[in-house]
């Protein structure tokens, strides 16, 4: 039995003790700033996981000197220069030992090889060029610690503590008294004084000027009092010096002499302290240790006062406890260097929400911290209730607690009644009361008005004037205590009769008279309420949701619902359709402004109920977890509220929550032109105006946002302007591709949406040499001059052509002549001269008795009409003027075929054209010429002529079954060359197909589609 005691007793203290340490007095609240840490690792692109230096230059980049190599990070990405057989004349050697940076932004590195500059607008190094002595020939290590008022470089070279005057490539010797690491007391381009120095065990403090060291002071080496070897120094003045070391946090004054050691914290002793660094803004020291995290220590009090340490549960807390270096750089975003695992990062300003109750803390003693329920009594006592670890009640300070009870058992309600006493209803259903006189709890048989089956879940219990109520799910029941051991449930029938569905979600008082009733996710109804009497007004309308909580302001109750924040108008008891913020609304408060505090499944929202704005808090911003639990919150002072959820508790003061906006500017980390890095302009970062050829038009731009807190929801808008203007909204670091741009001027905005800053980049991609105004004007006058010289040749060649057909037309008339002559001399000169002779040769007297002169003349005389008649319709037929072509063609086939030599067959059926009397004359004259050419040359039978149009077009058939000719070689006479001069003159198409002992066949096409309109049958 005492056994069994004695372990009650020993699970009891270690929950007071736990909660004991965890929920403090606001003051010490105030200090225990909650951090939440990024990590940068080797899977993250760190070269190295054990970080020697630190620094962030002039664009915000931060520089990682490691024991394996130098690296570059921007809160998104890191690269990494590493020293390799290629560049190793000019790069930095692996192991990095300091880095500064000057006024032009450049970097001065120091490492156990070397000392460069890094030349930031080309984006390469430079080695440092000094005497070549023994010392400097190579691998020698360095460490640049100070830039003085005439920009001289203060610098530790293989064992001794040089000025280096660059414009002079000069280095003065200044001491030997340094272990290779050293401190400056003041500023940069100031001058320089006095300088701390690391020694194997202990420091030195050295002048500048003491070049015959006659002046170097000691402290904490062999031989003295306290002998420690000492990691980083903290300058606060010339006489008061934090030093950590392995003795712990020591303070000296290097005038008296005298110091103090600090190494001591809660129950952790003999700490050893690693780094350094000033809180900025607070009398605080950040203190690096090497097994116990990193510290907070309070100059003013000269205690420490906060621990970060490695929680295995939690991932935003230190990646391992050995701190090897502490550097917070002007945005007050602290890096922590953690030996062997890379480097954490955060930012002072991040975290609103400190955190409670975390579930490192839970696990260590075995506790839950599941929040279910959080209450203010009358008496200022907090009560809490988890889970599965039952309620710890605590004293109006936080500072200490006052009881625990319902060990391993879960709270599902905390009621205060109207004699302050408190109801409890356990997980398992079970009620207790406790009697704030007696400060005792007694446990309470539940009674129910009418018989039920099993346990009744009971929804909701609320007080409604003086009186409590119940939502049950079975109805609406009147909650009353009779003789401090029964709670008894009073069903009201008014209610629940009337209700198709009685399950009752929640009671909700809108005055002293109405109240809404909502069903389970179904309805929500308005009852009024007199003298304990209810009675059904209305249905307000349909809530498939649940409500898990309310509050009232003026005329508006705005309810916390599994669909989201809700609101209902008191003045018109509507409720609206639409929900003011989407989730799962777990709790909800006012607080002091009437401004809305609401838990969520989805992080914590605070709704401005005047501007009608929302903001939402996430862990990131320090909250115990994104879900909130029902009822878990309460306002605990005029500026405290503490809200609960399943992984502890947050307390904040309402009026200080506004998020920390960090000031970024985006920048541009890489170009590629045609898909390809573009290293001609040198840093990308430090480029304004990018100047490209026309075949230089695909590009490429890598941007980081420059966030160390949230950098992958950053907004950043860019736009191309002068291209397509149109402005795009991303999310963090990203890459941007304009494939194939024109030639003309651009600018590239990069706009960050928090900060609006601005990153622009002004682009020039030339024309090609097609497109410059030199070769447009060349070009114009090229084709000037060679339109005058087409015009100039086109007019000779139609004055040729007008020659040409002169002189064929005089040909032709001359042929016509000599035709008609030989006609004429043929055939009528023939016919008179017989005449003639006839005449003079015979008894004239004697012919015309006989009538035989009468005769013979008739018959010579008609002949040479006809020869005379054939002639002029050779020459002009008179019927293709009067009757057209078809009817010409008819006289001419029928004449020809009368004289037996060949018979002409005409087809004109397909015909149905008017064509004009160049054309019909020309057509004429060639059938004319091809009929007597066969007649003369070949010895055809048969002739064929068909005449057709059709698509337009009119088509002249000419066949012969005569002996043929090779087209080839034949001598063109003058009836080819007459056929050839009638189908040009017509604008027409000939083919001729024709083989010795074939025939011929020829034909000939016009193209009508300017012709006149067609034909009309009579």
């Amino acid at each position: 039995m005492i056994k069994k005691k004695t372990l009650t007793f020993i699970i009891y203290t270690k929950f007071l003790v736990v909660f004991l340490c965890v929920f403090t007095l606001k003051s010490i609240a105030q200090n225990n700033q909650t951090l939440l840490f990024n990590h940068l690792t080797q899977e993250d692109g760190l070269s190295d996981p054990t970080v020697r230096a630190l620094h962030t230059d002039q664009d915000n980049f931060l520089w990682i000197g490691t024991e394996n190599g130098l690296n570059r990070f921007d809160g998104t990405s890191c690269i990494i220069y590493k020293e390799s057989a290629r560049n190793r004349s000019s790069f930095p050697g692996s192991y990095i030992t300091k880095i500064i940076e000057d006024r032009k932004g450049d970097l001065i590195i120091g490492s156990q090889s070397n000392l460069v500059k890094y030349n930031k607008a080309q984006d390469n190094f430079s080695l440092y060029s000094f005497p070549k002595t023994a010392d400097f020939k190579s691998n020698y290590y360095s460490f640049p610690f100070y830039i003085d008022a005439e920009e001289n470089l203060w610098v530790y070279l293989a064992g001794n503590v040089y000025k280096y005057i660059e414009k002079q490539k000069k280095l003065n010797y200044v001491t030997t008294y340094s272990n290779g690491y050293i401190f400056a007391p003041i500023p940069y381009y100031k001058k320089l004084n006095w300088f701390v120095s690391r020694g194997v065990k202990g420091i030195y403090i050295n002048k500048a000027d003491d070049v015959k060291e006659q002046n170097v002071k000691e402290f904490f080496m062999n031989g003295q009092s306290l002998v420690s070897h000492i990691e980083d120094v903290y300058i606060a003045n010339d006489s008061l010096f934090w030093l950590a070391g392995e003795k712990g946090l020591i303070k000296l004054n290097p005038k008296s002499k005298k110091y103090e050691t600090f190494n001591t914290y809660l129950k952790t002793k003999n700490i050893v302290c690693t780094a350094l660094a000033k809180y900025p803004g607070k009398p605080w020291l950040f203190v690096g240790t090497r097994n116990n995290g990193l510290m907070v220590f309070d100059l003013e009090t000269e205690k420490f006062i906060n621990q970060y340490v490695h929680q295995p549960n939690n991932p935003f807390s230190l990646s391992a406890n050995y701190v090897r270096r502490i550097y917070i750089d002007k945005k007050q975003n602290l890096f922590v260097a953690i030996d062997g695992y890379g480097l954490d990062y955060t930012n002072l300003n991040k975290v609103i929400f400190p955190r409670y109750l975390g579930k490192e803390e839970a696990k260590n003693s075995s506790f839950d911290n599941d929040i279910s329920f959080i209450l203010k009594d009358k008496y200022g006592k907090i009560w809490c209730g988890t889970k599965t670890s039952g309620l710890l009640v605590y004293n109006q300070n936080l500072n200490k607690s006052v009881r625990h009870e319902f060990s391993k058992m879960g709270i599902s309600k905390l009621i205060e009644l109207n004699n302050s006493d408190l109801l409890i209803e356990l997980a398992t259903g079970a009620f207790f009361i406790y009697n704030q006189s007696q400060d005792k709890f007694f446990p309470l048989k539940t009674i129910f008005s009418k018989n039920y089956d099993g346990k009744v879940q009971i929804n909701q219990i609320t007080k409604i004037g003086n009186d409590f109520y119940a939502a049950t799910e079975y109805g609406v029941a009147k909650v009353e205590i009779r003789n401090h051991n029964q709670l008894v449930f009073n069903m009201i029938d008014e209610i629940n009769q009337l209700l198709s569905w009685p399950n009752i979600q929640r009671l909700i008082q809108i005055s002293a008279t109405k109240i809404l009733v909502q069903t389970f996710y179904t309805s929500m109804y308005l009852y009024s309420l007199n003298n304990g009497k209810f009675k059904f007004e209305k249905e307000i309308g349909r809530s498939p949701y649940a409500t898990n909580g309310n509050v009232t302001i003026g005329d508006k109750i705005f309810l916390a619902t599994t669909s989201g924040l809700i609101k209902f108008n008191i003045a018109t008891n509507r409720l609206d359709n639409l929900s003011i913020f989407d989730g799962n609304c777990t709790s909800i408060l006012a607080d002091g402004n009437k401004n809305l505090w609401v838990g969520t499944n989805n992080g914590l929202y605070f709704y401005d109920n005047k501007k009608q704005s929302k903001i939402r808090y996430t862990i990131s911003d320090g909250l115990q977890s994104m879900v909130f639990n029902t009822n878990s919150i309460a306002l605990i002072d005029t500026n405290q509220i503490a809200i609960g959820g399943i992984n502890g508790i947050n307390i904040f003061n309402p009026s200080k929550t506004n998020i920390y906006k960090s000031v970024a500017q985006p920048k541009i980390t890489e170009i590629l032109i045609n898909d390809q890095p573009y290293t001609a302009i040198g840093n990308p970062i430090t480029v304004n105006n990018l100047i490209l050829k026309h075949n230089q038009n695909t590009l490429t731009f890598a941007f980081s946002s420059m966030d160390y807190i949230n950098p992958k929801q950053r907004k950043i808008v860019y736009r191309m302007v002068g291209y397509d203007n149109k402005e795009i909204t991303v999310l963090g670091s990203n890459r941007i591709r304009f494939p194939s741009m024109p030639s003309g001027n651009f600018k590239l905005e990069l706009l960050d949406v928090q900060s609006n800053l601005k990153t622009t980049l002004s682009i020039t991609i030339g024309s090609p040499f097609w497109k410059k105004w030199w070769f447009i004007s060349a070009m114009v006058i090229s084709l000037i001059l060679l339109s005058a010289l087409i015009l100039f040749l086109y007019l000779r060649w139609i004055k040729h052509q007008q020659l040409l057909q002169l002189r064929q037309m005089i040909n032709f008339q001359k042929a016509d002549r000599k035709r008609i002559a030989d006609d004429l001399h043929d055939d009528l000169g023939l016919k008179l001269s017989s005449l003639k002779h006839y005449l003079l040769a015979g008894d004239i007297n004697k012919m015309i008795d006989s009538g035989e002169l009468r005769r013979l003349s008739s018959e010579y005389i008609d002949e040479a009409v006809n020869v005379l008649r054939t002639t002029l319709i050779n020459l002009s037929p008179k019927t293709l003027d009067e009757n057209g072509l078809i009817i010409a063609l008819q006289d001419l086939t029928e004449n020809i075929s009368r004289l037996e030599i060949v018979i002409i067959h005409f087809d004109h059926s397909g015909f149905t054209t008017i064509l004009k009397s160049t054309q019909q004359y020309a057509l004429y004259r060639i059938c004319q010429e091809l009929i007597n050419n066969t007649i003369k040359h070949s010895e055809a039978k048969n002739i064929y002529i068909s005449i057709i149009n059709r698509d337009e077009k009119l088509i002249l058939l000419y066949e012969d079954d005569g002996k043929g000719f090779d087209y080839e070689l034949i001598k063109r006479g003058y009836g080819l060359s007459n056929i050839e001069a009638h189908i040009k003159a017509i604008k027409a198409d000939i083919e001729i197909d024709t083989e010795i002992g074939k025939g011929v066949a020829v034909t000939v096409t016009i193209n009508l589609r300017h012709n006149t309109k067609s034909k009309i049958d009579d």
